[in-house]
């Protein structure tokens, strides 16, 4: 083992999952129930196959279409019949707003069914990356005056709807931050004041959505949640709540089986073992991956976001705590050029490091290569390279006890949060079509992987806490902007989780957009939303990778990753 230096080594909690438990994980999902979901899945594909959408139909219709395809979402089934979903959708989005008519003077249960219709078909072509109209979607909501209608006020449901909607936003969109405002103070109201039966499970929405807007939450904490939250509605359809709870168990068998092999890879890698200094954090990193990539045929995809995240860890506490200035140079420049030669002049910790990321960047590209014969290794490997050039920048601002500019920091942070880096690999890991401009279609992609990238470091920097800021050494986000605008710690946090995350939202959700509009594979964009929702997710309640007992990730990561739904009725 490498022996540390007490002076530089931030000791970190030991993991909390050894190898033995993860290798006795469950990991067995009985034939009966794969039969089931089999038989579940064709009935519901004839559900949406049966669906014969037009223009101009039906307002109790269309919100039937609608509620379908957002339930299967939510439930974790979207991406067993994206191909109906996607086609459903275009038919919608062709329809004119004015073919719905103006609710006001209407009835009062066909001014809710409009109500419905209008703010989840604004939603749902939105995440799907539609261009559609803001100000059509919320001029249904105003009365005669231009003022959102009191009468919304009394409607849970529709406020709901046009809270979740409101936080698709594009930059200048001032009509929904208007619309997220009312909806937000008339929810906060509610929850006081409501009971009964059906009050409260309404609470129990309005209480979800305030703790995390739906497009910004993780989808299997999303699914987990929304599977047992269905389930008490009288108007659920059981059909799908049996396929969603069959699916949920079925695909997290399919999560323990990788993280399985991961456990062997990191074990048989021998990091924590080699350098005591660095965190053990496997099963964290896997979290996060299943976070970004969960569906079941993206194995390979999880498996090699978790090394790559794994890596980084123990790369950054080369460069946070352990590393002199000058040994992080060479290290830096071994990266940099690529190259085992460069080795030569390393300590052995640094040896390493290198060729522990070495070896698994070369035999991730070396899988591409035989498999669809193109060598993304010198990608792979400039990614790692801005990386490195981006924690030196860092290192040399602790070491000379530098704190830069607000802009100055962000600059750097964008990248040296390793977003971009895991968002590549991902987009190689993902991406099974290499008959297009593979580097064309990545730079396609680039302003929506910085955006994502940015909100990763925000949400760290946020977790951080208030005597860790200044503390640690370390230049974040908060005393950034605290040194360079001369603000408290409190005006400082204020202004970056409320106004400057909410712009970067804006900004990641117009790149999405511009994405769609250049036919870039929804998978390969849908990585990047999901990176951003993961980030908010680990660093919500502090710091889930540094501390994970200390933020609520332990919890999360026992009921997505380890434990099953409970399956009644169903025979095994």
């Amino acid at each position: 083992m490498v022996q540390t230096n007490s002076s530089h080594v931030s000791i970190y909690k030991r993991t909390l999952w050894s190898p033995d438990f993860i290798q006795g994980l469950e990991t067995n999902f009985s034939i009966n129930y794969k039969e089931k979901v089999k038989e579940l899945e064709k009935q519901v594909r004839q559900m949406l196959d049966n669906i014969n959408y037009e223009n101009g139909g039906e307002l109790s219709s269309t919100l039937k279409v609608l509620e379908l395809i957002d339930n299967l979402e939510r439930l974790g089934l979207g991406y067993r019949f994206q191909t109906s979903i996607t086609q459903i959708l275009n038919k919608i989005a062709q329809q004119d707003d004015e073919d719905l008519i103006s609710w006001r003077g209407v009835e009062e249960d066909e001014e809710n069914i409009l109500l419905a219709v209008v703010s989840l078909k604004f939603r749902l072509l939105r995440q799907h990356g539609y261009r559609c109209s803001a100000q059509g979607f919320c001029r249904r909501f105003k009365d005669s005056r231009g003022v959102l209608a009191g009468r919304l006020q009394k409607n849970t449901k529709a406020l709901l709807s046009i809270y979740e909607a409101s936080y698709l936003a594009l930059d200048g969109e001032t009509d929904l931050n208007e619309a997220k405002l009312f909806a937000t103070e008339n929810l906060l109201n509610k929850l006081h004041n409501n009971s009964g039966e059906y009050e409260v499970l309404m609470n129990e929405q309005v209480k979800h959505a305030l703790d995390i807007p739906l497009y910004r939450m993780m989808a299997r904490l999303e699914a987990r949640w929304y599977i047992d939250a269905y389930s008490k509605r009288e108007d659920a359809n059981r059909l799908l709540l049996e396929l969603a709870t069959l699916n949920f168990n079925m695909v997290q068998s399919v999560h323990k089986i990788d993280l399985q092999e991961l456990s062997k890879w990191w074990k048989e890698i021998g990091l924590t073992g080699k350098l005591s200094f660095i965190r053990d954090r496997l099963v964290e990193c896997f979290f996060a991956s299943v976070g970004i990539v969960f569906e079941p045929q993206y194995s390979c995809c999880r498996i090699g976001l978790t090394k790559v995240c794994s890596l980084i860890n123990s790369i950054d506490d080369i460069y946070d705590i352990y590393g002199s200035l000058d040994e992080l140079k060479v290290f830096t420049n071994a990266v940099k050029r690529w190259e085992v030669s460069e080795m030569e002049c390393m300590p052995e910790y640094l040896q390493i490091g290198f060729l522990a990321l070495y070896n698994t960047v070369n035999e991730m590209g070396y899988e591409t290569l035989i498999t669809h014969g193109k060598n993304i290794i010198p990608i792979l490997s400039k990614a790692w390279g801005d990386l490195a050039d981006a924690f030196l920048v860092e290192a040399t601002w602790t070491h000379g006890n530098v704190i830069p500019s607000f802009e100055d920091y962000l600059d750097n942070a964008w990248v040296s949060v390793s977003g971009v880096l895991i968002l590549t690999h991902g987009y190689f890991l993902m991406n099974q079509d290499f008959k297009k401009d593979t580097i064309e279609s990545l730079e396609k992609c680039r302003d929506l992987y910085k955006w994502s990238s940015m909100l990763l470091r925000l949400y760290n920097d946020l977790a951080i806490s208030s005597d860790e800021i200044e503390k640690e050494g370390d230049a974040n986000a908060i005393l950034c902007y605290m040194h360079q605008h001369g603000v408290c710690e409190e005006v400082a946090r204020e202004y970056i989780k409320t106004s400057l995350v909410e712009e970067i939202w804006k900004k990641m959700m117009e790149a999405r957009i511009a994405c769609c509009e250049q036919d870039v594979d929804a998978p390969l964009t849908d990585i990047a939303i999901s990176l951003a929702r993961i980030s908010y997710c680990i660093y919500q309640y502090g710091d889930g990778v540094k501390a994970p007992d200390e933020a609520s990730a332990k919890d999360r990561i026992l009921s997505i990753i380890m434990e099953p739904i409970t399956i009644q009725g169903i025979g095994k």
